[in-house]
């Protein structure tokens, strides 16, 4: 290896071990940005190749035999090495059994296509004559195409795979040696978790050591040719292990995906891997034997007394002596699937159900609000709810979530976080009871049960919604910091919970929220509103609060009309609570009426429905409801109701635009809310 090039690949595997241990928060969205550009300027390359591939540069097709093709797959199979590592990652991913097969098909399927099309694209471009002499097709070629530019765009996506296949190597393996640690197949001090980072920087350290000593090898080829063959070796030991396995069948052996084709599709994989380190050259060769044979020296004096191990092979031999060959082509068990997780339905609008809530907890300045919030919610008439007040650490992406819950569980911060949740539900009891108990009629707020949680993610916009299914909660309630405007939360990850979660939102923007007397609901009748409307019930129905429920009409409609037509619409929610004053104005905008009377009464709270905006229009110039809800001197909540996504909502929603538009219904041309 040439003496710069030794040195920049030391600096750089320095650089991207000292990353991972320090697990910075981009490196995730890093990787996800490095790679969907290799992606684009790759494809741009083999989409535009393809239209100047001369049919004559493949005549003959192969003109060395199949011997150069076998020797060449055992070089370049380094590049597939990337795969497995999704299967580092697979105690994190969402449904795994659906997931993480369809990632490893998907992903090694997409990859191989594009390899292919390059190569044949390459092959096409330059004569069979002249081809071995050029020392770098790829970019050859891409000056070929698209002159001086295209060379250098794919000398940048070269440097971008490395910087990604990299990155991504050691955070896999670090994650392999935690592992083992964990399992007590190496020593536990590897298993260590860093108190601030939160990283495994002890696993990262040893995994960056042992890539950096690869360095001095000194031919890159025979590198490359060593992690192939023992790459090539796993594989042919899984697709063994898998027919074992299958054959076998012990009762702790219930997979959820079921390869095709069994037993022979796993046979010639595992024979293909074989034949090709065969033709690996016998320096990679003695070097995954003696890799081997040392694994299996460091398991016999170290592992075999510390880790038990229960394996499939007593079972095997049972199938085989009752089945013998039979037993490879014999139908698979048949396992009782697990019911499938019930996906998110559309709950009905009752404001004397119990409800389960998760407060998304973060910012102490706020919590005793947004758990006062909680309890209001999900208070039913006759029985308490449960509000779950969770706190999320953002931890990295290197670490996995189960050491990082065992690494912070006894963490004196931890406890200190949960304890003031329990303070904080305390003191909001507390706030609320003399009003709660003092009144008949009122709810008694203290038999909702309030828990506190602090837990792990590596994203916790999405481990909220993750922790919110977990838990069964109906209903995920947050804080909102800044200016409350769709421009601003449309642009953050909060968005993602907005529009994705499959169970109610609100967002409670917090301005000293204090005794609550009153309260504002702008009405325009849509799903968001009911469900508006819900809450406002249960909010009155805990505090003795009067509810003003605002419609804005266009001007020639009947008042008094519209006001007993609305009576009766709401009189299933409201449910006979009879604090309710029904307000109606006309006016040829929502936001000025809704502002009007802002100023004309004062509020302790509003409720708004969430805009079915939220596109680029709401981006440029805001909605009504953000309008509004910046435009308040108290305390806002935005609600956004669940509803699975089904062309009858999306017709009825449709429909709804469509009578508006034509001044068909009572409302302005724009409403409020849903």
């Amino acid at each position: 290896m040439p003496v710069t090039a030794f040195w920049g690949a030391l600096i750089g595997g320095v650089l991207l071990t000292g990353l991972n241990v320090y697990g910075a928060k981009e490196s995730g969205r890093t990787q996800v940005v490095v790679v969907l550009t290799l992606l684009a300027i790759l494809g741009a390359f083999a989409f535009a190749g393809v239209f100047n591939i001369d049919g004559e540069n493949f005549s003959p097709f192969a003109p060395f035999g199949a011997a150069p093709i076998a020797s060449t797959t055992a070089l370049v199979f380094v590049s597939f090495l990337g795969f497995v590592k999704i299967a580092a990652v697979a105690e994190e991913i969402k449904e795994p059994s659906k997931n993480l097969p369809r990632t490893l098909i998907g992903s090694v399927a997409l990859v191989t296509l594009l390899y292919v099309v390059i190569l044949l694209v390459i092959a096409g471009i330059f004569p069979q004559d002249t081809i071995g002499e050029v020392r770098d097709p790829l970019t050859a070629a891409a000056r070929t195409l698209f002159g001086p530019v295209g060379a250098i765009l794919i000398i940048f996506a070269g440097l971008l795979a490395t910087l990604s296949s990299a990155n991504a190597s050691i955070m896999a393996a670090s994650r392999i040696n935690l592992a083992m640690a964990r399992d007590r197949l190496v020593p536990n001090w590897l298993a260590s978790i860093h108190k601030k980072l939160l990283t495994p920087y002890r696993a990262i350290l040893i995994t960056g050591i042992l890539s950096l000593l690869f360095l001095l090898i000194e031919s890159l080829e025979d590198l490359a040719k060593i992690a192939s063959t023992l790459q090539l070796y796993s594989y042919a030991a899984l697709n063994i292990g898998c027919v074992v396995l299958r054959m076998a069948a012990p009762e702790w052996y219930k997979p959820t995906f079921r390869t095709p084709l069994f037993p022979y599709v796993q046979v010639l994989a595992a024979l293909a891997c074989l034949v090709i380190i065969l033709y690996s050259g016998p320096f990679a060769q003695i070097a995954i034997l003696l890799l081997i044979v040392g694994s299996l020296a460091w398991y016999y004096t170290w592992g075999r007394n510390r880790v038990e191990i229960e394996h499939a092979v007593p079972y095997f031999k049972k199938q085989w002596a009752k089945q013998g060959m039979g037993g490879f082509v014999a139908p698979p068990i048949q396992y009782a699937a697990e019911a499938p997780s019930e996906p998110g339905i559309e709950r009905p609008i009752d404001p004397n159900e119990a409800r389960r809530v998760l407060v998304a907890l973060a910012n102490p300045e706020h919590e005793g609000a947004l758990i006062r919030m909680g309890r209001f919610i999900a208070t039913g008439a006759t029985e308490g709810g449960r509000v779950l007040g969770t706190h999320l650490i953002r931890v990295p992406l290197q670490t996995p979530l189960k050491d990082a819950r065992e690494s912070v569980g006894g963490d004196r911060d931890v406890q200190d976080i949960e304890d003031a949740i329990v303070r904080t539900a305390q003191a909001a009891e507390a706030h609320d009871a003399p009003r709660g108990d003092g009144q008949p009629g009122l709810r008694p707020l203290h038999e909702t049960h309030i828990e506190a949680v602090t837990d792990v993610a590596h994203d916790v916009f999405g481990g909220l919604i993750n922790a919110a299914e977990q838990d069964e909660a109906d209903l995920l309630l947050m804080g909102w910091q800044g200016g409350f405007n769709v421009s601003r939360i449309y642009e953050s990850p909060i968005q993602r919970i907005i529009t994705g979660a499959p169970m109610d939102v609100a967002i409670l923007k917090n301005r000293d929220l204090g005794s609550i007397g009153s309260i504002l609901l702008p009405w325009g009748g849509g799903l968001h509103a009911q469900l508006g409307l819900e809450i406002a019930v249960r909010t009155a129905q805990a505090t003795g609060a009067r509810i003003d429920l605002l419609r804005i009409v266009r001007e020639g409609v009947d008042k008094e009309e519209e006001k007993e037509k609305l009576g009766k619409t709401i009189a299933p929610i409201v449910d006979g609570y009879e604090n309710v004053d029904i307000v109606v104005k006309t006016g040829d905008e929502v936001t000025r009426g809704v502002t009007e009377q802002l100023n004309e009464e004062d509020y302790d709270l509003v409720l708004i429905g969430a805009s079915r905006e939220w596109g680029l229009r709401s981006v440029l110039f805001g909605s009504i409801p953000d309008i509004v809800a910046d435009r308040a001197d108290c305390s806002v909540l935005m609600v956004r109701r669940y509803v699975p996504d089904s062309w009858t909502t999306r017709a009825g929603e449709g429909l709804k635009r469509v009578k508006e538009g034509l001044g068909l219904t009572t409302s302005p041309k724009t409403s409020a809310e849903e």
